[in-house]
């Protein structure tokens, strides 16, 4: 329980210390892990993880579209607004067909593009990312409450 409080502090702190650019890197990290549990899950037929956490990475993607700013970049916003559309159908794609194959390929596309976001983050050199450890061990309700009510 006193590491789950102590990763909660520390989830918060950088929620709070990070960039609009840094809560987008960090939405993606979250959408990248919820996809990766929801291919396990998948794997062992485990249909109520499957739905949770592709439910989960379904409202990740929500807030990523609700957070684009067409009036400051039109083209980047309609481009990921287009991408954003494409792995949502995707991932219904994958819970209705039973196709981790699709999870993984978005996987991929998430990493590319979080990758270009962490090229225009101006505090990347001063924010490292968690580790994979770190972000495997947060909850779902933890990863809520940090990351989802946060305005990119």
């Amino acid at each position: 329980m006193k590491n789950q409080g102590n990763q909660l502090s520390y989830l918060r702190a950088a929620v709070e210390g990070a960039t609009s650019v840094g809560l987008v890197i960090m939405l993606y990290d979250r959408l990248v892990l919820d996809l990766q549990r929801a291919i396990g899950a998948l794997r062992e037929g485990n249909v109520e993880a499957r739905c949770g956490e592709l439910k989960h990475a379904l409202l990740i993607l929500q807030q990523l579209e609700g957070s684009l700013d067409a009036e400051r970049g039109p083209e980047a916003a309609q481009n990921l607004a287009a991408f954003y559309s494409y792995a949502r159908a995707k991932i219904m794609e994958a819970q209705i067909g039973g196709k981790p194959e699709l999870l993984e390929k978005l996987i991929t596309y998430f990493r590319e593009v979080r990758a270009a976001w962490q090229q225009v983050d101006p505090a990347r050199e001063q924010t490292p990312a968690a580790t994979p450890e770190a972000r495997e061990n947060l909850s779902p309700a933890m990863s809520d409450e940090a990351l989802l009510s946060c305005t990119v």
